[in-house]
């Protein structure tokens, strides 16, 4: 899996790096830009050839981000590309290694007429207002830069992204960004009032968390990742990494030739209510299917015995007990996981269950789900149970109730509130969303293979079933957690339906072809 860095943690590895490797700035920069330009031949075509003729224009800052953009441009040049460099300050203005790579540039003057370099330290010039471009690459900001105090982004960057945007809107130009788009915060992936649009956004070394959360998802396009020779040994556990489908397939969990269904993990599902005015089965079910499908041996659904005779007939596979407390003290040691809360209700009366079964010494040694209703009990108590044993599956108004801290923080802070809720209840998080955050108090992975189509009800369900059938065959919360998040996005985007018209059935019958999908 690759490391999700956020500012702070990408400029204490540079630091490694250069102080503590005695690798130099200028040798970064220059595996910057050749890297970048590798990255540029290999989407836009299979050689050399894809960037003969065309016109560039290379946007450069005056810190090492427009170092990289310099060092880029020699290489576009030598691969035969015409190339406008606009660096936007005075050239006394650019650090050390920027310099003398500009002048090294320089030289190049005498020998082509296929490069310009203007100096643009006030406003964009009409030269390059008026001419046409194949790409524009930007290479101003990076990822050092995070939103200033009042939000708005000073003069003249701020009128070269507007250009960059603007520049953007004709049907044939390509916007790369390097390292980062410029007004992006790489951290909470928060825009300020503007920012640039890409198309491509080259990531040098390290993936950063702004490009994955907020504005980032609409402002990054496709994200490449260049190696520039940072080692991964300066990486530790605490950096969050993205799940992939390679993490995905070496940990689901698998049968052997010779087990029988106890050995392949028994679910227990406290879940649905049914009155003479309502039913909330239709969440209970969704679970026991998604278990199911998901490679339990064996589930148990704890159900309303009104529901009974409906809940046979639409899943046959499952066992059924009332839901009593007495009923569930024999399930209870039995389980493996746990899965408590969907569909449940939120009476006095069965949020009081909720914190009963919550207690409940047998509930106390196992691995449990939290979800929907048992998050809203939890949110209610004054004191909570020892969790460390435990996933909980919020969304953001759920999660909202659950730390006391406004829904809009949270958006704009995952990663600090996930950490610091899951170090304040030993417990794990998996934090609904785009994208998908799941954590505890030591790690923390990024879901992002989640689609529109999971919005809708019901999606949930599936999800809280898919991770309690994981930890029952075996695997850890955590685990369980992340694969859980990542097969489910997987499901949505392999729905039949349009995305717009998903339903969660439609995302439950496609958990077979993402199963199959990873075992072949």
């Amino acid at each position: 899996m690759l490391a999700v860095l956020t500012s702070e943690e990408m400029r204490q590895l540079d630091y490694e790096t250069i102080i503590k490797l005695r690798v130099s700035e200028r040798q970064l920069m220059e595996l910057a830009g050749k890297e970048s330009y590798n990255i540029i031949l290999k989407e836009y075509g299979k050689s050399g050839k894809c960037i003969q003729g065309k016109r560039f224009l290379v946007i450069s800052g005056k810190g090492n981000n427009g170092g990289d953009g310099i060092v880029l441009t020699r290489h576009l040049i030598n691969g035969g590309a015409h190339v406008d460099l606009a660096y936007l300050c005075l050239e006394s203005q650019l650090k050390d290694d920027g310099l003398a790579t500009l002048k090294s540039l320089k030289q190049y003057l005498t020998h082509t007429d296929r490069l310009r370099i203007i100096e643009t330290d006030e406003a964009i010039p009409s030269i390059i207002e008026q001419a046409s471009y194949d790409f524009i690459v930007d290479a101003i900001l990076g990822t050092g830069y995070t939103n200033p105090d009042n939000g708005r982004i000073k003069s003249p960057i701020r009128e070269a992204i507007a250009f960059i945007n603007q520049k953007k809107s004709g049907p044939s130009t390509q916007v790369i960004a390097i390292d980062t788009p410029s007004g992006l915060d790489c951290t909470s992936g928060q825009v300020a009032d503007i920012a640039v649009k890409a198309d491509l956004t080259i990531s040098l070394g390290f993936l950063n968390t702004g490009l994955f959360l907020e504005d980032g998802r609409n402002h990054s396009g496709k994200i490449a990742l260049a190696d520039i020779s940072i080692p991964s040994f300066l990486i530790n556990p605490s950096h969050a990494k993205l799940i992939d489908d390679e993490f995905v397939r070496q940990s689901l969990p698998k049968r052997t030739d010779q087990s029988a269904k106890h050995e392949n993990g028994k679910v227990l599902i406290i879940a649905g209510n049914q009155t003479r005015k309502n039913s909330m089965m239709g969440a209970a079910i969704l679970s026991a299917k998604a278990a199911i499908v998901s490679g339990a041996g064996y589930v148990c659904a704890s159900i309303p015995q009104n529901a009974f005779n409906m809940f046979h007939m639409a899943v046959p596979e499952a066992i059924i007990i009332d839901q009593s407390i007495h009923e569930l003290e024999e399930k209870l040691h039995w389980a493996d996981s746990v899965l408590i809360g969907p569909g449940f209700g939120r009476t006095d009366e069965r949020q009081a269950f909720i914190v009963e079964l919550l207690n409940q010494p047998a509930l106390k040694q196992k691995k449990i789900v939290l979800d929907a209703d048992a998050l809203f009990a939890l949110s209610e108590l004054d004191s909570w149970p020892i969790l460390n044993h435990a996933i909980l599956t919020p969304h953001l108004k759920e999660f909202e109730r659950l730390s006391h801290v406004c829904a809009d923080d949270i958006r704009l802070n995952r990663l600090k509130h996930v950490r610091e809720f899951s170090k304040k209840y030993a417990a794990t998080v998996l934090l609904k969303g785009a994208p998908t955050l799941v954590g505890n108090s030591q790690s923390l992975y990024f879901s992002d293979s989640g689609t529109e189509a999971l919005a809708t009800a019901g999606t949930g369900d599936v999800l809280s079933g898919i991770i309690a059938a994981f930890v029952a065959q075996g695997l850890d919360i955590l685990e369980a957690g992340a694969i859980g998040a990542y097969i489910h996005g997987k499901a949505g985007q392999h729905s039949p339906d349009a995305k717009n018209r998903t339903s969660a059935m439609s995302v439950l019958a496609a958990l077979s072809e993402v199963f199959l999908e990873f075992e072949s």
